[in-house]
């Protein structure tokens, strides 16, 4: 039986919000946007103070959005540098001091982010650089992590032998406690992390 749909908004709702709040939990930063234009601004905020950004990943629908955010900002797409020398993608990461990348999904319970990439470098995009900001659109948060893995079990079982799926779940900056039994932050990889949740009509 199919809910009311003012249940199924309350609820969708109800999702963003938990997302939300998980992400704060694991000290990262959750933007909703609304449109267009609204997502071309707050990912330029966001990238106001970067010297470098690297791209990877993002949807056609996006695209725009996130290149017209880019201006003025050194940016280099993944996509574009796809059967270049490893050596020379390498260089250009390094050089990232943002990487801008797609999630698949949001798990709203444990605040982490699913990304799935098919190439070491696009793994990098999200892991090298000091700043990692991840888009994903709402209509993918889900509400704990045992809802996102028939998602994982079908990337997996679909993909072919030669081209098998990275599968990554990101929940914030990187930490680590080894350190005088403290949790501390920023250690290795990123320091900051931004979720862009892309809540278009």
């Amino acid at each position: 039986m199919q809910r009311p749909t003012e249940l199924r908004d309350q609820q969708g709702a109800g999702v963003v919000e938990r997302f939300l709040a998980s992400l704060r939990d694991l000290h990262v930063e959750g933007h909703v946007v609304k449109d267009e234009a609204e997502t071309t601004r707050v990912i330029k905020g966001l990238l106001s103070k970067s010297r470098s950004v690297v791209v990877a990943g993002i949807p056609p629908r996006y695209a725009r959005a996130v290149k017209d955010a880019l201006g003025g900002v050194k940016a280099d797409s993944l996509e574009d540098l796809q059967g270049r020398p490893a050596s020379e993608v390498v260089k250009v990461l390094d050089a990232a001091d943002t990487g801008v990348t797609w999630a698949v999904a949001g798990v709203a319970l444990e605040g982490a982010l699913l990304e799935v990439v098919y190439d070491d470098a696009f793994k990098l995009a999200s892991s090298l650089p000091i700043v990692h900001v991840a888009l994903l659109e709402a209509a993918s948060l889900v509400p704990d992590l045992a809802a996102a893995m028939p998602t994982v079990d079908r990337l997996v079982k679909e993909a072919p032998p030669e081209r098998k799926p990275i599968i990554s779940f990101i929940s914030g900056p990187s930490k680590t406690g080894d350190i005088e039994m403290r949790l501390l932050y920023g250690v290795h990889g990123p320091h900051t992390v931004h979720a862009v949740i892309l809540d278009w009509s």
